[in-house]
C-alpha cells in the first residue's frame, strides 16, 4: 500500500478516536450542558495530536448538534435534555487505542514524562490488602450504611494528626471534610463562594485542570505571575476584588518555587483587607529532597486560608480521596452542598485509609518513595546534563515529582510534541499550563515519578535525536 494512503488512514483513525472520546464525555456528563470546552490548541496538546485534527473534530460535533461555537467566546456543549442517543459497543480496536484515554496513565507504550504523577509500580498493594481485610472484618454493621457528608470520623482524626506532625497545622476533625480528591474540594468551594462573573486570582502558570474548574464556575480569572519567591502579590491588580485566591505555596505548580515568608504575609494581609479566602493546594510537597519540610500557609491564618490535600500523589490516584481543612464558618454550608452532590465519599475506602495511616504504613511508604523519586530525579538531571550540557537549565527540582528543563532559544510547539510522540516520548511544554501565553515556550515540565529508571536516559536521548533532526542542536 502506498505510504501516503497509510498516512491518510492513520489520520482518519485518530480523528474517529478523538471524536468518540469527546462524544463519550458528553454522554457521560463529564462535558455537561453549557460547559466551555478547551481551545483546540489546549486539547491538541493534551491529546498529543495536531490542532488541525482537533478543529476538524470540533466542527463535526458542531455539525451534529453536540457543540455550538460562540463568536469570540469559544465552543460550548449543547443541552441535549433527556434525549438518549443510540449507543453501540466499542470495537476491539477502539478499546485498545493508545489515544482513547490520554489522561489515565495507560495506553501509551513509551516514555511518558507526565508531571506530578506517582509511580504505579510501587503501589503498596500487599499492605493495603492486608489492612483492608482487617478493617472489613472489624467494621460495625452500621458503617455499611449512609455516612455524613464530611467523611469518616476516624480518617478525619488521622488527617488532623498527620497535618500537625508534617505541616504544623492545628485543626479539629470537625473542620476536615473528606472529598473525592482535591478536584471535588475546589469544585465545592467554587459552588459555595463564587457566583458567575466574580473574580478569582490565580497563579500563572497553573494546572490546566484547576483552571478548567474556575472557567466552569463562570469565574473572572485574573492571572498573576510567579517567580522564584512564588506568587507576585505586588502584581495583583489594584482594582481586583476577588472572592478567592488560588496558590500552591509549598511547591508551586508547575515551576516549583516556595512562597516566601514575606510574600505569605503580604498575601494574608491582602486577604484580610479584601475579605477574600485563599485556597492553599498542597498537592505533593511531602516529597522534598533538600532542607526541612515546608510548613503550610494555613499555619499563619486559620480564618482566611482553606487548606486542600490529597492522597493521590503519596498513595495512588485511583483511591480518589482528598480533603480540605476549613474555617469553622464554612463547614456547615460545604457539608450541605456535598450532601446534595454525592451524599458522601465512599466510606469503606476511608476506613481502610484511616487504619493504613494509624498503623504508620503511609509514613513508611512516603519515606520509601522519597528514596525512589530521589534516584529518578538525580538520574533525569544527570541525563539532561550529559546529553545537552550547558544548553539546558534545570530548575524547580527541590520537591515533588517533576522538574523544569529550560532550553533557551527553543520553541516547543505542537509540531514538536507530535514529532516526539512519534518517537515514543511524551513531553509537556510549560506553555500548556500558562494562562497568559508566549512567556514559557522554551521550557518543558518533565515528570519523573512514574518513569522507570531505565527509561529516563532513553527518553532524554530521543528528545536529543529529534532536536538534532530539526537542526536545533
Amino acid at each position: 500500500m502506498p505510504q501516503g494512503h497509510t498516512g491518510v488512514q492513520a489520520a482518519d483513525t485518530k480523528t474517529r478516536q478523538i471524536y468518540s472520546l469527546l462524544r463519550e464525555r458528553i454522554f457521560q456528563g463529564q462535558y455537561f450542558a453549557g460547559m466551555r470546552l478547551p481551545s483546540s490548541r489546549e486539547l491538541a496538546l493534551e491529546l498529543g495530536v495536531s490542532r488541525t485534527l482537533v478543529v476538524s473534530v470540533y466542527e463535526q460535533l458542531v455539525a451534529e448538534g453536540y457543540l455550538e461555537g460562540r463568536l469570540g467566546s469559544g465552543t460550548y456543549v449543547v443541552d441535549l435534555g433527556d434525549r438518549k442517543p443510540e449507543r453501540s459497543e466499542p470495537s476491539d480496536q477502539s478499546l485498545h487505542s493508545p489515544r482513547m484515554q490520554p489522561d489515565d496513565g495507560y495506553g501509551f507504550d513509551g516514555v511518558d514524562f507526565r508531571p506530578s504523577f506517582p509511580s504505579m509500580d510501587h503501589v503498596p498493594r500487599k499492605k493495603w490488602r492486608e489492612v483492608a481485610y482487617k478493617v472489613y472484618d472489624q467494621l460495625d454493621d452500621r458503617e455499611y450504611g449512609y455516612a455524613g457528608p464530611a467523611g469518616h470520623w476516624g480518617l478525619r482524626l488521622q488527617i488532623c494528626e498527620m497535618l500537625l506532625n508534617t505541616k504544623g497545622i492545628v485543626c479539629d476533625p470537625e473542620q476536615v471534610v473528606v472529598t473525592a480528591g482535591a478536584t471535588q474540594a475546589i469544585t465545592l468551594l467554587c459552588k459555595l463562594l463564587l457566583l458567575p462573573g466574580e473574580t478569582i486570582i490565580s497563579e500563572d502558570p497553573t494546572s490546566t485542570f484547576i483552571h478548567g474548574i474556575f472557567q466552569t464556575a463562570g469565574a473572572d480569572i485574573v492571572p498573576v505571575p510567579v517567580d522564584a519567591q512564588g506568587l507576585r502579590v505586588q502584581d495583583i491588580p489594584g482594582q481586583a476584588r476577588p472572592r478567592l485566591v488560588f496558590v500552591t505555596p509549598s511547591h508551586q505548580f508547575p515551576f516549583g518555587s516556595i512562597l516566601s515568608i514575606g510574600r505569605r504575609m503580604e498575601l494574608l494581609e491582602y486577604a484580610r483587607h479584601t475579605g477574600c479566602y485563599i485556597i492553599e493546594d498542597d498537592y505533593d510537597s511531602e516529597f522534598r529532597y533538600a532542607g526541612m519540610p515546608v510548613h503550610a500557609l494555613r499555619e499563619l491564618d486559620a480564618e482566611r486560608v482553606i487548606y486542600i490535600g490529597t492522597f493521590s500523589k503519596n498513595l495512588f490516584p485511583a483511591l480518589r480521596i482528598g480533603y480540605m481543612v476549613l474555617p469553622r464558618d464554612l463547614v456547615t454550608p460545604i457539608e450541605g452542598i456535598k450532601r446534595l452532590m454525592d451524599m458522601h465519599t465512599p466510606t469503606l475506602d476511608q476506613a481502610v485509609l484511616a487504619q493504613f495511616i494509624a498503623d504508620q504504613h503511609l509514613q513508611r511508604h512516603v519515606t520509601r518513595m522519597k528514596r525512589v523519586y530521589s534516584r529518578r530525579r538525580k538520574l533525569l538531571i544527570r541525563s539532561l546534563g550529559e546529553t545537552f550540557g550547558d544548553r539546558v537549565h534545570v530548575s524547580g527540582d527541590a520537591a515533588g515529582l517533576h522538574l523544569i528543563a529550560g532550553f533557551p532559544g527553543h520553541v516547543f510547539g505542537e509540531e514538536w510534541v507530535e514529532a516526539l510522540a512519534g518517537r515514543g516520548v511524551r513531553i509537556y511544554p510549560a506553555e500548556k499550563y500558562a494562562i497568559v501565553k508566549g512567556r514559557f515556550e522554551d521550557r518543558l515540565i518533565m515528570g519523573f515519578g512514574d518513569v522507570a529508571e531505565q527509561q529516563i536516559p532513553e527518553g532524554v536521548r530521543r528528545i536529543a535525536e529529534v532536536l538534532r533532526r530539526q537542526g536545533e542542536i
